[in-house]
């Protein structure tokens, strides 16, 4: 077989096991799944993804595999495709800096309900995570910014690449099989970044652990494809990006270890937290009213115009993507959580008030760290000017969140359809995830009861 990137991701992926992982990186892989079912509990209550579901279930297939939130099962890929909405329909979902990428929400959507439906035990999810994580975040690594800058939506561009190479893990298929896997993921894979601030953008992550399965499924089966689809003369990168590609050395370094994951603490997109960060400072200092605020100036890195949306928002989706909407809601209402993305609030006059006393303007000076950095300056009926400069956003590189903190969000997400006691015995088991004999208790649990969509 010709030393293609393919083969090389499925030697590598082969011969990849826990064994190999420091315990730090076990801990941050389970922190990773905790986190992304969390999110993907809260935005099962939301239309996108109820849409789609609506639609996989009207199809009547046999069910196989849990449906997070929404009280039932459906079929494997049908399962994907939902719950992997799901989890980014609140753009709550982790991040990595050098993927430019959300990894875990295509990863944990894809592999749990093929390991719901192949009874397959804990072990084997932190193992297929890892390889998956590794293979995507080390080709965005490759990869950005050109891929990035070109439009595409890097979560659905390599996201489906890296979950294919974790589905063949979790399956074990053989290396000729897992080539064709990858193969087949390259021609699948799409995502456009103009689709950011709708439902479409949900959809992304949903079609990406869909695909990923179905690829997985269908090399197994004996479908071919060819072996260069990912660096051949019009595979994947030389098609998709406009620079050469220099394929990476997987696992050198560890990923998991050198750049590890972003947890977000609010449901928005990754560049506007450190300018939310600096919001919430500004609100909780003695003496600051929002009231009495005439004029924000918000100095960002120039990266930030490329993903956030700025033309007044319609709706919550576009809110989520909108940096005046975020850092007003932030210094209006002292917090940004789901509840401040609700169609009642954005059309307080308050936060409208504060929206367009507010100049977003790109900043040189600020660190060009991959974290959108952020300073605020917020002038004041009395003349005062009130300063705060955010370089790494809560979550970031240097201010990972606690386990408290994840195990806090998990448990205020799943609020929304899991009882108090299905919530802790969820988060028994998923901190417990490399002891778990089957991945399916866990999905059942994950079901929860049925609850009524808002958008």
């Amino acid at each position: 077989m010709n030393d293609t990137l393919s083969n090389r991701i499925a030697q590598w992926s082969a011969g990849f096991s826990i064994e190999i992982l420091p315990p730090p990186a076990v801990a941050l892989v389970k922190r990773a799944f905790l986190d992304t079912l969390a999110v993907t509990l809260l935005g099962s209550r939301l239309d996108g993804p109820r849409i789609v579901a609506d639609i996989e279930l009207a199809r009547g297939a046999a069910p196989a595999a849990s449906i997070h939130g929404m009280g039932g099962k459906t079929d494997l890929l049908s399962a994907a495709l939902i719950n992997g909405t799901s989890a980014h329909a609140e753009l709550f979902d982790d991040n990595s800096v050098p993927m430019i990428a959300h990894p875990s929400s295509p990863l944990v959507s894809a592999l749990l309900p093929l390991a719901q439906v192949h009874d397959l035990p804990g072990r084997s999810l932190i193992e297929a995570y890892s390889v998956g994580f590794e293979v995507g975040v080390a080709l965005g690594r490759a990869a950005n910014p050109a891929l990035y800058e070109k439009g595409w939506h890097v979560t659905r561009v390599l996201g489906v690449v890296g979950a294919t190479a974790a589905c063949c893990r979790l399956l074990g298929l053989p290396l000729e099989r897992t080539v064709a896997a990858l193969g087949i993921a390259a021609t699948m894979a799409s995502g456009l970044r103009q689709n950011f601030g709708t439902m479409t953008m949900g959809l992304h992550v949903g079609l990406t652990a869909r695909d990923a399965v179905h690829a997985t499924l269908l090399a197994q089966s004996g479908m071919s494809a060819d072996a260069a689809g990912l660096d051949g003369k019009y595979g994947l990168f030389p098609t998709f990006s406009p620079h050469a590609f220099v394929p990476p050395d997987f696992g050198r370094p560890l990923e998991l270890m050198a750049s590890g994951i972003t947890f977000k603490p609010y449901p928005s997109g990754a560049p506007t937290h450190a300018a939310v960060d600096a919001a919430l400072a500004l609100r909780a200092r003695p003496g600051f009213d929002a009231a009495r605020i005439t004029h924000i100036t918000c100095l960002v890195h120039p990266w930030n115009a490329m993903t956030l949306r700025e033309e007044e928002p319609c709706n919550t989706l576009q809110a989520r993507v909108n940096m005046r909407y975020c850092v007003a809601a932030a210094m209006l209402y002292g917090e940004l959580t789901f509840r401040q993305f609700d169609d009642s609030v954005l059309g307080d006059p308050a936060l409208t008030r504060l929206m367009q006393a507010t100049a977003i303007e790109m900043a040189d000076g600020l660190p060009d760290n991959g974290e959108f950095p952020a300073e605020l300056r917020v002038q004041t009926q009395d003349g005062n000017t009130w300063v705060e400069r955010r370089d790494v956003p809560p979550g970031g590189s240097s201010r990972p969140l606690a386990d408290s903190d994840i195990i806090a969000k998990f448990e205020s997400c799943a609020s929304v359809s899991l009882s108090a006691e299905t919530t802790e015995h969820v988060i028994g088991m998923v901190l417990g995830l490399d002891g778990l004999a089957s991945a399916a208790p866990l999905c059942e649990s994950l079901e929860g009861r049925p609850c009524g969509k808002q958008t």
